[in-house]
Protein backbone atom coordinates (compact mmCIF):
# COMPACT_ATOMS: atom_id res chain seq x y z
CA UNK A 1 0.00 0.00 0.00
CA UNK A 2 1.31 3.43 -0.96
CA UNK A 3 2.12 5.90 1.77
CA UNK A 4 -0.45 8.64 2.26
CA UNK A 5 2.00 11.41 1.37
CA UNK A 6 2.89 9.74 -1.94
CA UNK A 7 -0.80 9.46 -2.86
CA UNK A 8 -1.29 13.15 -2.13
CA UNK A 9 1.66 14.13 -4.34
CA UNK A 10 0.42 11.91 -7.18
CA UNK A 11 -3.09 13.37 -6.91
CA UNK A 12 -1.71 16.91 -7.07
CA UNK A 13 0.46 16.01 -10.09
CA UNK A 14 -2.52 14.45 -11.89
CA UNK A 15 -4.56 17.63 -11.40
CA UNK A 16 -1.72 19.90 -12.53
CA UNK A 17 -1.25 17.71 -15.63
CA UNK A 18 -5.03 17.79 -16.18
CA UNK A 19 -5.30 13.98 -16.03
CA UNK A 20 -8.78 14.22 -14.58
CA UNK A 21 -9.82 10.54 -14.54
CA UNK A 22 -6.59 9.62 -12.78
CA UNK A 23 -7.14 12.52 -10.38
CA UNK A 24 -10.57 11.16 -9.43
CA UNK A 25 -9.16 7.68 -8.78
CA UNK A 26 -6.24 8.93 -6.68
CA UNK A 27 -8.35 11.26 -4.58
CA UNK A 28 -10.94 8.54 -4.02
CA UNK A 29 -8.17 6.31 -2.69
CA UNK A 30 -7.06 9.11 -0.35
CA UNK A 31 -10.64 9.51 0.89
CA UNK A 32 -10.93 5.80 1.72
CA UNK A 33 -8.24 6.47 4.33
CA UNK A 34 -9.44 9.87 5.46
CA UNK A 35 -12.99 10.86 4.54
CA UNK A 36 -12.51 14.46 5.72
CA UNK A 37 -9.40 15.35 3.70
CA UNK A 38 -10.46 18.79 2.40
CA UNK A 39 -7.69 18.95 -0.20
CA UNK A 40 -8.66 15.60 -1.70
CA UNK A 41 -12.33 16.55 -1.77
CA UNK A 42 -11.64 19.84 -3.54
CA UNK A 43 -9.34 18.18 -6.08
CA UNK A 44 -11.94 15.52 -6.78
CA UNK A 45 -14.66 18.14 -7.18
CA UNK A 46 -12.55 20.01 -9.73
CA UNK A 47 -11.82 16.75 -11.56
CA UNK A 48 -15.53 15.90 -11.76
CA UNK A 49 -16.24 19.37 -13.17
CA UNK A 50 -13.61 18.92 -15.86
CA UNK A 51 -15.15 15.51 -16.70
CA UNK A 52 -18.54 17.27 -17.02
CA UNK A 53 -20.02 15.32 -14.10
CA UNK A 54 -21.50 18.43 -12.52
CA UNK A 55 -23.88 16.58 -10.18
CA UNK A 56 -21.02 14.71 -8.48
CA UNK A 57 -18.89 17.86 -8.38
CA UNK A 58 -21.68 19.76 -6.65
CA UNK A 59 -22.13 16.99 -4.07
CA UNK A 60 -18.40 16.96 -3.31
CA UNK A 61 -18.14 20.74 -2.91
CA UNK A 62 -21.23 20.81 -0.70
CA UNK A 63 -19.56 18.17 1.45
CA UNK A 64 -16.49 20.43 1.75
CA UNK A 65 -18.61 23.40 2.86
CA UNK A 66 -20.29 21.23 5.49
CA UNK A 67 -16.85 20.35 6.85
CA UNK A 68 -15.38 23.84 6.44
CA UNK A 69 -17.91 26.66 6.02
CA UNK A 70 -15.22 29.18 5.11
CA UNK A 71 -13.53 27.11 2.39
CA UNK A 72 -12.87 29.54 -0.46
CA UNK A 73 -12.28 26.96 -3.20
CA UNK A 74 -15.49 24.99 -2.65
CA UNK A 75 -17.63 28.12 -2.30
CA UNK A 76 -16.19 29.58 -5.50
CA UNK A 77 -16.90 26.41 -7.52
CA UNK A 78 -20.42 26.09 -6.10
CA UNK A 79 -21.07 29.69 -7.19
CA UNK A 80 -19.74 28.87 -10.67
CA UNK A 81 -21.99 25.83 -10.86
CA UNK A 82 -24.99 27.89 -9.77
CA UNK A 83 -24.21 30.55 -12.37
CA UNK A 84 -23.36 27.91 -14.99
CA UNK A 85 -19.88 29.37 -15.41
CA UNK A 86 -18.10 26.10 -16.04
CA UNK A 87 -15.22 25.64 -18.45
CA UNK A 88 -11.86 23.97 -18.87
CA UNK A 89 -9.11 24.99 -16.50
CA UNK A 90 -6.19 26.81 -18.05
CA UNK A 91 -2.60 25.99 -17.15
CA UNK A 92 -2.55 29.16 -15.02
CA UNK A 93 -5.62 28.06 -13.08
CA UNK A 94 -4.15 24.65 -12.27
CA UNK A 95 -1.32 26.55 -10.58
CA UNK A 96 -3.78 27.36 -7.79
CA UNK A 97 -4.24 23.70 -6.82
CA UNK A 98 -3.24 23.44 -3.18
CA UNK A 99 -0.26 21.35 -2.11
CA UNK A 100 -0.44 20.41 1.60
CA UNK A 101 2.15 22.20 3.69
CA UNK A 102 3.55 24.20 0.75
CA UNK A 103 0.61 26.35 -0.39
CA UNK A 104 -2.31 28.13 1.17
CA UNK A 105 -5.23 30.28 0.04
CA UNK A 106 -6.21 32.90 2.59
CA UNK A 107 -8.46 35.95 2.73
CA UNK A 108 -6.78 39.27 3.44
CA UNK A 109 -7.66 41.50 6.38
CA UNK A 110 -7.61 45.31 6.60
CA UNK A 111 -8.25 45.68 2.89
CA UNK A 112 -7.42 48.73 0.81
CA UNK A 113 -10.19 50.94 -0.56
CA UNK A 114 -12.77 49.54 -3.00
CA UNK A 115 -11.56 51.71 -5.87
CA UNK A 116 -8.07 50.24 -5.43
CA UNK A 117 -9.41 46.68 -5.32
CA UNK A 118 -11.08 47.22 -8.69
CA UNK A 119 -7.65 47.81 -10.28
CA UNK A 120 -6.37 44.35 -9.27
CA UNK A 121 -6.58 41.19 -11.39
CA UNK A 122 -6.82 37.50 -10.54
CA UNK A 123 -3.37 35.97 -10.98
CA UNK A 124 -1.59 39.29 -10.36
CA UNK A 125 1.72 38.87 -8.56
CA UNK A 126 2.09 40.61 -5.21
CA UNK A 127 4.80 41.01 -2.59
CA UNK A 128 4.85 40.02 1.08
CA UNK A 129 6.26 42.92 3.10
CA UNK A 130 7.13 42.43 6.76
CA UNK A 131 6.05 45.34 8.94
CA UNK A 132 6.87 44.53 12.56
CA UNK A 133 5.12 41.26 13.42
CA UNK A 134 2.65 41.68 10.56
CA UNK A 135 2.85 41.04 6.82
CA UNK A 136 1.32 43.41 4.28
CA UNK A 137 0.43 42.28 0.77
CA UNK A 138 1.43 44.91 -1.79
CA UNK A 139 1.55 45.10 -5.57
CA UNK A 140 4.90 45.13 -7.33
CA UNK A 141 4.36 48.90 -7.67
CA UNK A 142 4.23 49.21 -3.88
CA UNK A 143 0.48 49.77 -3.51
CA UNK A 144 -1.07 48.28 -0.38
CA UNK A 145 -3.71 45.54 -0.91
CA UNK A 146 -4.32 44.09 2.55
CA UNK A 147 -2.63 42.13 5.30
CA UNK A 148 -2.37 38.45 6.16
CA UNK A 149 -4.29 37.17 9.20
CA UNK A 150 -2.32 37.78 12.40
CA UNK A 151 -1.55 34.12 13.16
CA UNK A 152 -0.32 33.50 9.61
CA UNK A 153 1.67 36.75 9.59
CA UNK A 154 3.41 35.73 12.78
CA UNK A 155 4.37 32.32 11.42
CA UNK A 156 5.59 33.51 8.03
CA UNK A 157 7.54 36.40 9.57
CA UNK A 158 9.57 33.83 11.52
CA UNK A 159 10.08 31.59 8.49
CA UNK A 160 11.05 34.45 6.16
CA UNK A 161 13.52 35.81 8.69
CA UNK A 162 15.07 32.33 8.79
CA UNK A 163 15.47 32.26 4.98
CA UNK A 164 12.25 30.99 3.39
CA UNK A 165 10.82 32.67 0.29
CA UNK A 166 7.20 32.80 -0.92
CA UNK A 167 5.22 33.76 -4.01
CA UNK A 168 1.91 35.56 -3.60
CA UNK A 169 -0.78 35.77 -6.31
CA UNK A 170 -4.28 37.25 -6.23
CA UNK A 171 -6.64 34.26 -6.14
CA UNK A 172 -10.16 35.73 -5.89
CA UNK A 173 -11.58 39.25 -5.93
CA UNK A 174 -14.92 40.86 -5.13
CA UNK A 175 -15.87 44.42 -4.27
CA UNK A 176 -15.32 43.73 -0.57
CA UNK A 177 -13.01 40.69 -0.38
CA UNK A 178 -9.64 39.59 -1.66
CA UNK A 179 -7.94 36.21 -1.23
CA UNK A 180 -4.37 35.34 -2.15
CA UNK A 181 -2.58 32.13 -3.06
CA UNK A 182 0.67 31.70 -1.14
CA UNK A 183 3.33 29.24 -2.25
CA UNK A 184 6.63 28.38 -0.62
CA UNK A 185 9.28 28.73 -3.34
CA UNK A 186 12.43 28.34 -1.25
CA UNK A 187 12.98 26.37 1.93
CA UNK A 188 15.87 27.50 4.09
CA UNK A 189 18.09 24.81 5.60
CA UNK A 190 17.05 26.22 8.97
CA UNK A 191 13.42 25.45 8.14
CA UNK A 192 13.85 22.09 6.40
CA UNK A 193 11.73 20.27 9.01
CA UNK A 194 9.09 22.97 9.33
CA UNK A 195 5.94 23.17 7.21
CA UNK A 196 4.98 26.67 6.16
CA UNK A 197 1.30 25.78 6.43
CA UNK A 198 0.93 22.88 8.89
CA UNK A 199 -1.48 20.10 8.03
CA UNK A 200 -1.01 18.13 11.26
CA UNK A 201 -1.70 14.45 11.70
CA UNK A 202 -3.87 12.55 9.26
CA UNK A 203 -5.64 9.50 10.65
CA UNK A 204 -6.04 6.56 8.34
CA UNK A 205 -8.94 4.14 8.30
CA UNK A 206 -7.05 1.96 10.80
CA UNK A 207 -6.52 4.97 13.07
CA UNK A 208 -2.77 4.91 12.47
CA UNK A 209 -1.63 8.55 12.34
CA UNK A 210 0.57 9.56 9.43
CA UNK A 211 2.35 12.89 9.07
CA UNK A 212 3.07 14.24 5.60
CA UNK A 213 6.25 15.96 6.76
CA UNK A 214 7.95 16.15 10.17
CA UNK A 215 7.34 19.45 11.92
CA UNK A 216 9.74 21.18 14.28
CA UNK A 217 7.86 24.00 15.99
CA UNK A 218 10.63 25.13 18.35
CA UNK A 219 11.11 28.33 16.36
CA UNK A 220 7.72 29.52 17.64
CA UNK A 221 8.25 31.24 20.98
CA UNK A 222 4.96 31.12 22.83
CA UNK A 223 5.21 34.54 24.44
CA UNK A 224 5.76 36.13 21.01
CA UNK A 225 2.44 34.88 19.63
CA UNK A 226 0.11 37.87 19.20
CA UNK A 227 -2.92 37.85 21.46
CA UNK A 228 -6.37 37.80 19.90
CA UNK A 229 -8.12 41.15 20.14
CA UNK A 230 -11.83 41.34 20.64
CA UNK A 231 -13.92 43.15 18.03
CA UNK A 232 -14.07 46.38 20.04
CA UNK A 233 -10.29 46.54 20.43
CA UNK A 234 -9.73 45.80 16.74
CA UNK A 235 -12.16 48.54 15.80
CA UNK A 236 -10.29 51.04 17.97
CA UNK A 237 -6.92 50.11 16.46
CA UNK A 238 -8.17 50.28 12.88
CA UNK A 239 -10.06 53.55 13.30
CA UNK A 240 -7.03 55.28 14.80
CA UNK A 241 -4.19 53.87 12.73
CA UNK A 242 -5.30 52.10 9.60
CA UNK A 243 -6.11 55.02 7.31
CA UNK A 244 -2.90 56.81 8.28
CA UNK A 245 -0.79 53.68 7.74
CA UNK A 246 -2.45 52.93 4.39
CA UNK A 247 -1.80 56.46 3.17
CA UNK A 248 1.89 56.22 4.16
CA UNK A 249 2.32 52.88 2.38
CA UNK A 250 0.73 54.13 -0.83
CA UNK A 251 2.90 57.25 -0.70
CA UNK A 252 6.06 55.18 -0.27
CA UNK A 253 6.68 56.49 3.26
CA UNK A 254 8.08 54.43 6.13
CA UNK A 255 5.59 53.14 8.70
Amino acid sequence: MKKYAILVQEAIAAAKNQNWSEAVDLNQEILTRNTTDIGALNRMGVAYMQLSDISKAKDVFQNVVELDKSNIIAKKHLANIKNKQIGSLSLAQTYFIEEPGKTKITELHRLTRKDSLKKLQVGQKCLLVIRGKHISVETTDGLYVGSLPDDLSFRLCKLIQRGNEYECLIHTLTESNCAVHLQETKTSSKNKHILSFPVGKIHTQNNNPEIINPMDEEFLIEEDIPMDLDDEEVGDVESNDFETTLEKINNGEEV
